[in-house]
């Protein structure tokens, strides 16, 4: 009867969607929670002598900090924002926040479960995903780029005992960020449905095409990090180079991402995260795949 109902595109969208929002869920709850604890239990001087350094080697060191935090890219979001609520400079807190789901190491764990026998490729993409999320951040901080530029401080405050701070944040952000989530869900159950299955066949052929289709497929498909090496493995006739594109560019810009981007942080973080992701990602997996791949 539902079949009949909603038809084979209907149901495959409703598929989609239920299987992105029950996967992003659980990691969406997890970023909240972790970025509620930093907002709340975490001194100030603490999150400022591990991540808040201004020095050259700030954005770095920050990137490198969060390889400690596995999470999927729907953390990213609320604990760069809380973050920066909290006095980090904001090029620091997307670095932290953007390397977590890039280089952590589940991620890294994963890739070379997906490519056995080829520990380069790991090597690659932690190479190249951290350059590229090191460069992001350093674009923000030389434009002197902020959250502050869309809406400040959210004016979100909630006072009392430290569990009803908790509590409150928590739902405050859960809210939030689930919204965004949906939205992106939503976008990737209609192209799962509406694209062709085919429309990616021949272009392994040619690396920068070949490249440039592996990264448009991660952005679209939104996989989570701890999953795309599987499927950038099983992208059969892509160049190893390709498929490392594909695993760079996914856990920084993908439908998801770009929705939580503009509504946490307005059109101009979002814009300038996109662009040089992209760009970044693009350099980073040419050169570094030429080298060791």
């Amino acid at each position: 009867m539902i079949h009949d109902v909603l038809g084979a595109r209907g149901l495959a969208w409703c598929t989609f969607f239920g299987a992105m929002v029950l996967q992003g869920l659980p990691f969406v709850a997890l970023g909240v929670t972790l970025s509620t604890l930093v907002n709340v239990l975490t001194p100030a001087r603490l999150l400022q002598a591990l991540v808040g350094r201004r020095s050259a080697i700030g954005l770095p060191v920050a990137a490198v900090c969060g390889m400690g935090l596995p999470g999927c890219e729907c953390s990213a979001v609320p604990v760069a924002d809380r973050l920066a609520q909290r006095g980090v400079p904001f090029a620091n807190a997307m670095a932290f926040a953007m390397a977590s789901p890039a280089i952590n190491p589940v991620v890294l764990v994963a890739t070379a479960t997906a490519f056995p026998g080829e520990p380069r490729v790991v090597l690659a993409r932690f190479v190249a995903s951290l350059l590229t999320v090191v460069t992001v951040a350093t674009v923000l901080r030389r434009r002197s780029i902020d959250r502050s530029d869309k809406h400040g401080h959210d004016g979100h405050e909630i006072v009392g005992s430290v569990m009803v701070r908790i509590v409150g944040t928590a739902r405050h952000d859960l809210l939030h960020t689930v919204a965004y989530l949906v939205i992106g869900a939503a976008s990737v159950a209609t192209l799962k449905v509406i694209v062709p299955a085919g429309w990616s066949d021949g272009l392994g052929g040619t690396l920068w095409i070949a490249i440039l289709a592996a990264m448009l497929l991660a952005v679209l498909m939104a996989v989570c990090s701890e999953a795309d090496a599987f499927v950038a493995a099983s992208l059969v006739g892509f160049p190893l180079t390709a498929k490392l594109g594909f695993m760079v560019i996914g856990p920084i810009v993908d439908i998801r991402l770009i929705a939580m981007y503009r509504g946490a942080f307005g059109n101009r973080v979002a814009t300038t995260v996109i662009t040089t992701a992209t760009a970044a990602a693009l350099v980073t997996t040419v050169v570094i795949g030429g080298v060791l791949l």
